[in-house]
C-alpha cells in the first residue's frame, strides 16, 4: 500500500511550502511542490510608472531584495534611451548584491539546511558529536559565531545602499549615494573581519590557499576530518559522505546561469550560459512559463513572459501551486550556485559534478565554494571604489518599449521582464530561481526540478522521513519570491 506524507508548512525555507509525497515500499513515488500564498506583485505594477518597479520589486523577498533591485534596475536599463551607466556605482552595485549571496549562502548552510543532519537517523555515524557541538540551532559553537558575524557583515549594506532590505538606492546608472574615503576605508575593514571569520570557521585556512584547490583528490586530502582538518567544511563533508548526500537527491543535470556582478574590467564575474552535458549560449526567447497546474488562468498554458497576462484562479482544476513552471526550451533546468560554478567551468565543481552529478552534497557545496569566490572577489572590487567621480548617471526611460533584466540571486537565475505602453507598465513579470527548482508539473506533465529530485528517493523509516527535508532544503527554496 503507497502511504501519502505532507508537509505543511515546511519550515526552515523562506515562505510557505507544501510537500506532498506518495512512498511505496520505501520508495517515493510521486512528489508535488507546492507555492501556497498567493502575493500578487506582477498584479500590483500593471498601470504604474516604470520606476516604480525599483520600489515595489524588492519588496518581493526580504533575502534577496538586493538581487530584485538589481534585475528591476537591469530591466529599465533594457527600456531607456542609450545611456552610459557609471562604472563606480557598477561596482558598488556587485559589492552589495554580492554581500548579499554570501550572507544568504552561509544563513541557508548554517540555519537553514545544517540542522537534518543532526536528526537521530544519523546519530551512529562518525562525527556526530562534532556536529551537534557546532551545528545545533542557536546554541552550536558555529551557529553563535556565524550569528555574531553576520550583523557586522551587514554594515557593508547600511554603508553603500543605506539599509538592507529594500534599498531604494540602486538605479540602472549606479546607485544613488556617492562613497566617502571614510567609508570605504569601513567596508574594506567589515569585508576584512568576516573574510578571517571564515578563513578560522570554515575553512581552516586562508582563502587563498583555498582557491588554489582544483581537484577532487587535492580536496579530500584537505579536507578529510581523518586527515586532521577540524574545520566547519572538513566535518560537513566527512559526514556528508558518510550519509548518503554524495548521490541523495539527484537532479536532471540540465542548469542555466546569467551573467552576474559587472567587475572594473567589464567583464562579469558569473557568466550566463545554459548546460546539457556541455555549455551552450543562453537564448532569453526561450524561455516560458507554464501555467497547467498553476492557479492562473489564460489562453495559452505555456506563454512569453513578455505576453503572460494570466489571472488568479484559486478554485482552477488539477492545480496545485501557486508558482508557474519556467522552462528553458521546454525542458526543467536548474539554477543557483551548481549551475552556475559547473557553467562558468569552475575545476574543483565540475570534478564533483562529473562524480556525483547534481545531489544533496554538490548543491549545498556549491553555495559555499562560491561564497568563498565571491568574498576573494569582493576585497579586489573594493580597490576600485574611490571618491573622484559621481556613483550615478541618469537615465532617460522610452515611453513604449518591452525589456528584460537578467541577474542572479543567491538561489539562480532571476530576471524581470516588462512591457511598457504610453509611458506606463503594461505588463510586469518576474521569475525566480525558486519558480524554476520547485515548479509544478508542466503543460506536458513534467515535473519541476526538485520534484523530479525527490522521485525514486529511499526513505529509511516512513515516521522520520529527513530524507525528504535534506533534499528540499538543498535547493534552497524561497516561496515569498516564488508565489509574487
Amino acid at each position: 500500500m503507497a502511504k501519502t506524507i505532507t508537509i505543511e508548512p515546511f519550515t526552515r525555507v523562506e515562505g510557505d511550502l507544501r510537500i506532498k509525497v506518495e512512498i511505496k515500499d520505501n520508495i517515493i513515488t510521486d512528489a508535488r511542490a507546492s507555492g501556497i500564498m498567493f502575493r500578487g506583485f506582477e498584479k500590483i505594477l500593471r498601470g504604474h510608472y516604470p520606476e516604480d518597479a525599483l520600489v515595489f520589486t524588492p519588496r518581493i523577498c526580504g533575502i534577496c531584495s538586493i538581487s530584485h533591485s538589481v534585475a528591476a534596475s537591469s530591466a529599465l536599463a533594457a527600456v531607456s534611451e542609450e545611456f552610459v551607466p557609471s562604472s563606480r556605482g557598477q561596482i558598488a552595485k556587485s559589492i552589495v548584491h554580492a554581500t548579499e549571496t554570501v550572507m544568504s549562502h552561509l544563513t541557508q548552510f548554517y540555519i537553514y539546511f545544517i540542522p537534518d543532519l543532526l536528526n537521530r537517523r544519523f546519530e551512529n555515524l562518525k562525527g556526530y558529536d562534532s556536529m551537534l557541538e557546532r551545528f545545533t540551532p542557536m546554541k552550536g559553537t558555529s551557529v553563535r559565531r556565524i550569528l555574531e558575524e553576520r550583523k557586522r557583515f551587514l554594515e557593508i549594506l547600511g554603508i553603500i545602499v543605506g539599509k538592507w532590505p529594500h534599498t531604494l538606492a540602486i538605479h540602472p546608472g549606479g546607485i544613488t549615494k556617492s562613497l566617502n574615503a571614510s567609508e570605504i576605508f569601513r567596508v574594506r575593514g567589515v569585508l576584512r573581519q568576516f573574510i578571517s571569520v571564515v578563513e578560522e570557521l570554515l575553512l581552516g585556512m586562508s582563502t587563498e590557499e583555498y582557491l588554489q584547490i582544483s581537484s577532487v583528490k587535492d580536496f579530500e586530502s584537505l579536507f578529510l576530518a581523518e586527515n586532521g582538518n577540524l574545520s566547519d567544511l572538513g566535518l560537513f563533508f566527512s559526514f556528508a559522505r558518510e550519509a548518503g548526500l554524495m548521490q541523495m537527491g539527484k537532479g536532471s543535470d540540465r542548469f542555466i546561469s546569467a551573467e552576474a556582478y559587472l567587475q572594473p574590467d567589464g567583464t562579469s564575474f558569473i557568466s550566463s550560459g545554459y548546460w546539457d552535458g556541455e555549455v551552450s549560449e543562453l537564448e532569453v526567447e526561450k524561455i516560458t512559463e507554464s501555467i497547467k497546474f498553476s492557479f492562473f488562468n489564460f489562453r495559452e498554458e505555456s506563454i512569453s513572459p513578455f505576453e503572460d497576462l494570466s489571472e488568479p484562479n484559486r478554485d482552477k482544476p488539477d492545480a496545485y501551486s501557486w508558482a508557474k513552471a519556467p522552462r528553458y526550451d521546454g525542458k526543467v533546468v536548474e539554477v543557483g550556485a551548481l549551475a552556475r560554478q559547473v557553467i562558468n567551468g569552475d575545476p574543483l565543481l565540475r570534478e564533483f559534478f562529473h562524480i556525483c552529478g547534481s545531489t544533496v552534497f554538490t548543491r549545498v557545496f556549491a553555495r559555499l565554494h562560491e561564497a568563498v569566490k565571491l568574498l576573494n572577489a569582493m576585497d579586489s572590487w573594493i580597490r576600485y571604489l574611490d571618491t573622484s567621480e559621481s556613483y550615478y548617471s541618469k537615465n532617460l526611460l522610452k515611453s513604449s518599449a518591452k525589456g528584460v533584466g537578467i541577474t542572479e540571486a543567491a538561489r539562480g537565475i532571476l530576471s524581470h521582464w516588462i512591457v511598457i505602453e504610453e509611458g506606463l507598465i503594461k505588463n510586469y513579470q518576474v521569475i525566480t530561481p525558486t519558480a524554476w527548482n520547485c515548479s509544478p508539473r508542466d503543460e506536458k506533465g513534467t515535473p519541476g526540478a526538485l520534484e523530479q529530485a525527490l522521485l525514486g528517493t529511499p526513505i529509511k523509516d516512513e515516521n522520520n522521513p529527513v530524507e525528504i527535508g535534506i533534499i528540499v532544503r538543498s535547493y534552497d527554496p524561497c516561496l515569498v519570491c516564488t508565489v509574487h
